[in-house]
């Protein structure tokens, strides 16, 4: 079994406006607690016993945090010119070492059962996603004939799938070959996404479909959408 899961929440939060201008929005308070402290109680249920949190903006303010036993905080920082999803979990590469370990965004909530699926042991890489008819503007999920992942198409103008990305993995050290490897993406940064991409062209990643609701915390109007959520639970 997988117990080891890395939390992405180095990012502001832009859409958020001034809510994020102290803190980012991965602690912004949903039902009186910050955001993270529900991710983090849903990871544990689901059986993580050593989380990583990668910060960035504001990161002072995940000094709490350090008082947890069961987490360590790593500050995203810049690694040989590179920005991004994929830097980020470049930087857990020397904790990590040898082991598979699981990935998840900071500002996603996911349920515990959908959670334990990513605790696996498996020599291959796994990658959730969650039926969407707002395909547009959001990363897909292309399968092959045989149901593993062809790759993951960022924004397409065209239909090719209704299954979108949830940032949530399962990765093995071969993602960070993979990541030494990837080009800057349109917007400057190195994406997961084409790391991901690089090791499906030579190998079987896995590809399974959450089963019950993903939350995404982007706007302000999305803390509210969260906290009915939550109260219904």
């Amino acid at each position: 079994m997988t117990n080891v899961v890395v939390i992405m929440a180095a990012g502001r939060g832009t859409r958020m406006g001034e809510l994020t201008a102290d803190r980012p929005k991965h602690l912004l308070q949903v039902l009186g607690r910050p955001f993270l402290d529900h991710t983090l109680d849903r990871l544990r249920a689901a059986g993580f016993r050593e989380i990583i949190i990668i910060t960035g903006h504001k990161n002072h303010v995940f000094a709490p945090y350090e008082r947890m036993t069961d987490i360590r905080l790593v500050e995203q920082r810049q690694l040989h010119d590179r920005y991004g999803t994929a830097a980020a979990v470049e930087t857990v590469k020397s904790l990590i070492g040898n082991r598979t370990f699981a990935v998840v965004a900071g500002d996603n909530m996911y349920s515990v059962d959908d959670l334990r699926k990513i605790t696996v042991d498996s020599p291959h890489l796994w990658v959730g996603g969650f039926r969407t008819a707002a395909w547009k503007g959001m990363g897909i999920l292309k399968l092959k004939p045989d149901g593993y992942l062809d790759r993951i198409v960022e924004k397409p103008e065209t239909f090719i799938g209704d299954l979108a990305n949830a940032s949530i993995y399962l990765f093995t050290p071969k993602i960070f070959t993979a990541i030494e490897s990837i080009s800057p993406s349109p917007r400057g940064e190195y994406e997961i996404t084409d790391a991901i991409n690089q090791v499906a062209a030579r190998e079987p990643v896995n590809v399974f479909e959450l089963e019950d609701r993903w939350l995404d915390l982007t706007k302000p109007e999305d803390i509210e959408k969260i906290e009915r959520a939550l109260r219904t639970e």
